[in-house]
């Protein structure tokens, strides 16, 4: 779902890990800053320091692989994207049911996204309001809402205030999705953002999940 190098201290590490799965993944607006100068004077100054370190940890065959990486991708009956489809170009992020609105405007069929930080799920049917829904458990989309959807959740950095790693699973043919909270070894990732000489800040959060 994109990201995958950023505020963290393993960044050539962990896109090898993707890369050697041979996963479909979509560009998240920190690859793109990692690869493309200047990209990076948009994000806050703790996301900066991570880009930096990216690029210094980044090998050139690992870079021209996150430079071909598409915007969005279509499976047929859902579409995988890291920020709205509303404009690809401003990484725009989906925090309340307006900017779920805003989405849907120009969605017809699922959308898997990755940009709210928090794992979540919006819904839409004709003239209803978007609904967003935060869950840990599994849940079984409403007929109305199949065609038109939207669920994200964080991965390496969690902002629902929760230091578990996060991800989704869809599961087409029961039309479900489960959020599954992953824990792990948060001292130690810590310890290394210390030692690449990041932002204090970036350890600090995680422990608080924000």
């Amino acid at each position: 779902m994109g990201d995958i190098v950023g505020y963290g201290p393993n960044p050539a590490e962990c896109l090898e890990m993707v890369r050697c799965l041979g996963a479909a993944v979509v560009m998240g607006n920190h690859d793109e800053a990692c690869i493309e100068p200047g990209r990076e004077f948009e994000l806050n100054e703790y996301a900066r320091a991570g880009i930096a370190f990216a690029r210094r940890e980044l090998s050139d065959a690992q870079k021209a692989w996150l430079r071909n990486r598409p915007m969005r991708l279509d499976f047929g009956d859902f579409t995988a994207v890291h920020a709205s489809l509303s404009d690809d170009d401003e990484w725009e992020y989906i925090f309340t049911p307006s900017d779920a609105r805003r989405h849907f405007l120009f969605q017809r069929q699922a959308v898997v996204l990755l940009r709210t930080y928090a794992p979540a799920c919006s819904l839409v049917a004709g003239g209803q309001k978007g609904a967003r829904l935060r869950t840990k458990r599994k849940r079984h989309l409403p007929a109305w809402a199949r065609a038109r959807w939207s669920m994200s959740g964080p991965l390496g950095q969690p902002r629902n205030m929760r230091p578990e790693a996060c991800y989704a699973i869809y599961d087409r043919m029961a039309h479900s999705i489960a959020f599954r909270f992953i824990p792990y070894d948060l001292k130690e990732t810590q310890w290394k953002i210390f030692a690449a000489g990041l932002p204090p800040f970036l350890a600090q959060r995680l422990a608080v999940g924000r």
